[in-house]
């Protein structure tokens, strides 16, 4: 007969097993509204790879920007209607850096645009003191050409308030603005703000998991959402979506210079935000997980 400390011990094991698989077995479909597929990415998986691992996390509905943006083409070829891709104007791997200097920036969006391979603008950053500012000539184009072709725009700003972001949605009121990482920085109090103010902006809420936007989490040490966080859902269920974000690492800012090995954490990624919408409301989840960014993208699912 096992002794007791055995006993204690294997009902640990039995009931982390009983875990795992619960997580594993979660097999909705998920919209996956934040993906890059970069040239520092590229030696690490293959377009039909990172297809396959979406595929493999039941993701339905995915959106891609990548550096230079040809990439996200590659994604879109593999997987077809699945993957939605949008024009990033970090033409090359020097492009994060210099993109709001770049001449080529408009008269290449305004061509991949009216291509019709492209179905957005983004993700451009916008943060306060470094790189472009909301006044720069190549933002104030790319927004004028999301208006134009009617296209959304994948935004990351980061600062210590919604207010550096407001002005740019509320000027312009044409524009579906998706607000990368709900701001980073910022809390459910801030965000709800802006949202009050911008009724254009819809909140991805990609990397503010365990790993990345650590001092600003959603969650507990349950991995539960945070009740000001479920609040702000219960009062804006139609305008929340999750994404993986798939870049590490992210410690070192010249990190975009060297291999990224993101894709092998996509189920990581993706599994955080599984284990906070299962806690939901079946319909409210339901809303966040997938149907939500189905109605942004305007898209049909097959299943």
């Amino acid at each position: 007969m096992l002794s007791r400390p055995l006993q204690i011990s294997g009902l640990s094991i039995f009931l982390c097993l009983i875990a795992i698989v619960t997580e594993a077995a979660d097999t909705t479909p998920f919209a996956d509204i934040h993906l890059h597929y970069n040239w520092s990415q590229v030696q690490n998986v293959t377009p039909e790879q990172a297809v396959q691992r979406l595929r493999d996390n039941h993701v339905v509905l995915a959106s891609v920007s990548s550096s230079p943006p040809e990439l996200a083409l590659e994604l879109a070829r593999h997987g077809n209607d699945m993957i939605i891709p949008f024009f990033q104007p970090y033409l090359d791997a020097e492009g994060r850096h210099f993109w709001f200097r770049d001449q080529r920036v408009l008269p290449r969006t305004r061509a991949a645009l009216q291509s019709g391979l492209y179905k957005g603008i983004g993700e451009i950053h916008l943060i306060p003191g470094i790189g472009a500012s909301p006044r720069n000539e190549n933002v104030i184009g790319l927004l004028r050409l999301a208006r134009e072709f009617d296209v959304p725009v994948l935004i990351h700003t980061e600062a210590s308030s919604h207010l550096y972001f407001q002005p740019v949605c509320q000027g312009n009121p044409q524009v579906r603005f998706l607000w990368a990482h709900a701001g980073g920085l910022l809390t459910p109090e801030q965000v709800g703000q802006l949202l009050d103010s911008c009724s254009n902006v819809w909140v991805d809420l990609s990397a503010r998991d365990d790993l990345r936007y650590i001092q600003t989490p959603i969650v507990d040490e349950n991995g539960h959402l945070l009740a000001d966080w479920v609040k702000l859902l219960e009062r804006y269920p139609d305008r929340f979506m999750v994404g993986s974000d798939p870049v590490w690492p992210i410690e070192d800012r010249n990190s975009w210079h060297t291999d990224d090995t993101g894709w092998d954490k996509l189920a990581e990624y993706i599994n955080f935000h599984r284990r906070w919408l299962a806690a939901l409301p079946a319909e409210l989840a339901r809303k966040v997980r997938l149907e939500n960014a189905r109605l942004f993208f305007g898209v049909t699912l097959s299943r």
